[in-house]
């Protein structure tokens, strides 16, 4: 039962979203072609300006796709207050399931579409990054100004860094870190998602629901502000890391280590606020659950 809950909640948050990922998709597509095209064929001129209209159609494509992520954002959140606690939700919580598979079908959901949006804008985002450099970097090779002044800034950020003891990671292990904290983000997209919901749950129980709208917003960041608050507190207390290198990753609980991962050129990633974040989650699905089955008011 709970994967049909499911499935229906993904076809329900993809009919109100489709439309706009369409639209950010003819947007990108455009701002791709601007991208990939070959301006040197216009001569000298062609690449300067070749290169201002990449940097440009990157901007307009890492904007797109941000616009997109705020509007997923408003289309889930739409459509979860709309399936709860409008007139359809008189249905909906009269279903034969428990109210904890139906917000649990529903977090699966909102999450989904979130961390879909999102990872959208991060690709956009350090694709155009990368794709920029290297572009600046064939343009740079063919120009003995530019190779210069390019070498000579390098040089002086590698004394800098030099100077301040740091000690680049490598790209494995720079990969590695990336895993981690994509991993840490999705499970962070999950909570803030729960937290809407808890608000939008909250706004519709007596006497919360006397602020209105921008008792949704309040109650948000109140749960927010409770849920960042406990994690650095507990953090703080107990410090568990991941040591990143090329080749593993071991836990530790020594500050000495990371400081000692860093200076090797390896890396350091802190996991007690995510398990302490993951835990504080549970607390609020199941606080959001107890509000559906005794205190939410639905609209007639």
């Amino acid at each position: 039962m709970l994967g049909k809950l499911i499935k229906n909640s993904l076809k329900s948050n993809a009919s109100s979203v489709y439309n706009t990922y369409i639209a950010m998709g003819i947007i990108g597509v455009i701002m791709l072609i601007l991208m990939l095209v070959d301006w040197t064929k216009w001569g000298e001129r062609g690449v300067g300006t070749g290169l201002a209209i990449k940097v440009a159609a990157s901007a307009a494509l890492c904007i797109t796709a941000f616009i997109g992520v705020i509007l997923t954002f408003v289309s889930v959140f739409g459509e979860f207050e709309r399936s709860m606690y409008s007139r359809e939700g008189q249905l909906t919580l009269t279903l034969p399931v428990k109210s904890s598979s139906l917000l649990l079908a529903k977090w699966f959901s909102g999450s989904f579409w979130v961390i879909l949006s999102y990872t959208a804008l991060c690709i956009c985002a350090f694709g155009s990054m990368l794709y920029l450099i290297r572009h600046s970097m064939g343009v740079i090779e063919d120009n003995a100004d530019y190779s210069n002044i390019y070498y000579l800034v390098t040089e002086m950020v590698r004394q800098l860094s030099d100077a301040a003891g740091i000690n680049a990671p490598s790209l494995k292990v720079i990969g590695n870190l990336a895993f981690l904290y994509s991993i840490s983000g999705a499970i962070r997209a999950c909570v803030f998602v729960l937290l809407v919901y808890f608000a939008v749950t909250l706004s519709h129980v007596r006497p919360f629901s006397k602020l209105g709208k921008i008792g949704k917003i309040l109650y948000f960041f109140a749960g927010f502000f409770v849920v960042q608050t406990l994690s650095s507190l507990v953090t703080k207390l107990i410090k568990i890391y991941v040591i990143v290198s090329e080749t593993a990753f071991t836990l530790s609980t020594s500050d000495a280590d990371v400081r000692l991962a860093w200076d090797n050129g390896f890396g350091a990633f802190s996991i007690t606020s995510v398990y302490i974040t993951t835990v504080l989650a549970v607390v609020v699905f199941l606080l959001t659950t107890l509000l559906i089955d005794r205190k939410v008011n639905v609209d007639s």
